[in-house]
């Protein structure tokens, strides 16, 4: 009986021995963790909005509007491709008729192996609305242990070099947009009654807004508060999280019923905020389109400039 006690108390000290062992070994390696787990085979989601109804662009739609017989948002799906970080790209579009003519433009400058890596998810009344179709697929098709790049397909001034930054920045807890300083003064304007009324012996110029459209506070009805440019920065596209946070976030957000323009305004993880030196034009007007065949050089390795 003594030396059934004596193999039993051996026992729970050999048992013990490996617990404090893998105790140990947790320790060692926690530190490391996070390189660890970048190392492991995680999916990268480009998603491409051109659902929008162009409303401000007068000559059709934006997004299919050609520059050198392509449409511009061709150009953010060739810098996306070339980055050669990608395993899916998500194009959220508005209608048949807008997928069809897009289809027939990249059949004629993309070969098949980029074809196959392309899903079509139709877009919904409002932007985010759009997105959020977009992560239900992802969720629903594709692997959900990814980082998605999301961005609007009316900015194709796009750089492989802010891709892989953004790349680079991004962690499970923290997401990544692409950002620029605000060089104007900004005024913040709360309006008060009238002020979008009509006025007359109002002096219109060449290229100012409409009479109906003029702000005027001169009845004291509103308020102004001059922002400090230093504190501020114009966000941009592509904007980038861990797929399983982001897409929670989304659901809270229009459970709540909030309406957002920007993905990073509802996420509940901390931003990075990457400086963006170079112009990242978005096209909203037809001299913003063409701004950019003026300005459209390539350089040695294909990049836009």
């Amino acid at each position: 009986m003594l030396n059934a006690s004596f193999d039993r108390l051996g026992q729970r000290s050999f048992s013990l021995q490996w617990v404090s062992f893998f105790f140990f070994l947790f320790h060692l390696i926690s530190p490391f963790a996070f390189f660890i787990f970048r190392s492991w085979p995680m999916r990268r989601y480009a998603i491409i909005l051109i659902a929008g109804q162009s409303r401000r662009f007068v000559q059709g739609d934006k997004c299919l509007a050609l520059i050198r017989g392509k449409p511009i948002v061709l150009y953010s799906l060739e810098v996306f491709q070339r980055s050669g970080i990608f395993d899916h790209f998500i194009f959220v579009y508005r209608d048949e008729t807008q997928r069809e003519v897009l289809e027939n433009h990249l059949r004629n400058h993309f070969p098949p192996e980029i074809l196959s890596k392309i899903l079509w998810i139709l877009g919904g009344k409002e932007r985010m609305f759009s997105v959020f179709n977009a992560l239900k697929v992802i969720r629903e098709r594709l692997s959900p242990e990814a980082f998605v790049f999301i961005h609007d397909g009316a900015r194709p001034m796009l750089s492989i070099g802010n891709i892989l930054a953004i790349d680079a920045l991004l962690s499970l807890e923290c997401g990544v947009v692409l950002a620029h300083r605000v060089t104007d003064t900004v005024a913040w304007i709360v309006a008060g009654e009238g002020d979008f009324l009509p006025r007359e012996n109002v002096e219109i110029f060449e290229n100012t807004p409409p009479v109906t459209q003029l702000l005027s506070d001169s009845c004291g009805k509103a308020q102004r508060r001059y922002l400090d440019r230093d504190k501020l920065w114009s966000l941009e596209t592509p904007q980038a999280f861990y797929f399983p946070k982001i897409f929670v976030d989304y659901q809270r957000a229009l459970g709540a019923n909030r309406c957002l323009t920007d993905d990073s305004s509802l996420f509940s993880g901390t931003i990075n905020f990457l400086e963006n030196k170079s112009l990242n034009l978005k096209i909203t007007s037809l001299r913003d389109l063409e701004f950019f065949e003026k300005f459209l050089t390539p350089s040695e390795n294909g990049e836009i400039k």
